[in-house]
């Protein structure tokens, strides 16, 4: 069985078009492995005011699911994160002042 190393997340409304979308990279790191989230997509012309809680939704209960952290490098997730202390325990790599 081969190990995922790519996972894609994306929500789109109900016309088929994409409204936002990332993705998670695993690496590995000289003390495990991580997901990586490089960057958020969010469609200007086509989402709903809960578009990151609900991709955030999915991306959390995916990577508590696969027993690793994510180290989130947008600064859309970081936010999310910083707002839901909750999920620390999967948060890789935190800026010292969280």
């Amino acid at each position: 069985m081969t190990e995922e190393i790519k996972k894609f997340f994306t929500l789109k409304n109900d016309d088929d078009i994409i409204t936002s979308r990332t993705d998670l990279d695993l690496i590995n790191r000289p003390d495990q492995k991580v997901w990586v989230m490089n960057h958020i997509f969010i469609n200007p012309d086509n989402h709903n005011e809960h578009e990151i809680s609900i991709l955030m939704e999915k991306v959390v209960k995916f990577v508590k699911d696969s027993n690793k952290q994510v180290w989130p490098l947008d600064p859309i997730a970081i936010k999310y994160f910083k707002k839901h202390p909750e999920f620390k325990n999967i948060w890789y790599h935190k800026p010292f002042n969280f």
